[in-house]
């Protein structure tokens, strides 16, 4: 008989298969992680484009209505300092012009009175559907349904079909 002897080692560990097997399915993650971080962020800023976009033509919503409803005359000549203009709305001591930026995708409001001129940004509208995002499709040299209604056509995302947002004007005359 021989006597075993217990030397106080323990046994437990990684044999080579598992280290070797842990090794290459780390490879395969280290690989493919990159790539999906990369997809992921890209999507994240298309999809925060689509919002911020989509929260201008809100906002723009917001004004716009009032802005048409209470205008005497409708146009798309320069003022306030602004010559590219998409409508110019104008009442008695009040003229508000929308404008497009076309290098920082900003969507404008540029109100002028007497007192000065106020700018507010309403957003931005990513440039990528066309040079020309937001467009005056009803409403100044363009024929119009009487009561004369004011359309401007938003474009967000080319995949999609354009916001058209539709004030009727209450004044009559033009």
């Amino acid at each position: 008989m021989t006597a075993q002897r217990h030397t106080g080692r323990s046994e437990s560990g990684f044999t080579l298969t598992e280290l070797l097997v842990t090794i290459v399915i780390l490879g395969i993650i280290g690989a493919l992680l990159p790539q999906a971080i990369i997809l992921g962020l890209r999507v994240t800023a298309g999809t925060g484009k689509r919002v911020a976009a989509t929260g201008a033509v809100g906002t723009l919503g917001r004004y716009f209505y009032g802005d048409v409803q209470s205008a005497d005359t409708v146009t798309t000549t320069p003022a306030c300092g602004v010559a590219d203009v998409i409508v110019h709305l104008s009442r008695p001591g009040t003229d508000v012009v929308y404008t497009y930026d076309l290098p920082t995708g900003a969507l404008n409001r540029v109100t002028c009175t007497n007192e000065g001129v106020v700018t507010t940004l309403l957003g931005r509208i990513d440039h990528a559907s066309s040079t020309r995002p937001v467009t005056l499709s009803c409403g100044a040299e363009t024929s119009c349904t009487p009561p004369m209604e004011v359309t401007l056509t938003v474009q967000i995302d080319p995949a999609a079909p354009p916001t058209a947002l539709t004030a009727v004007r209450r004044s009559s005359s033009s």
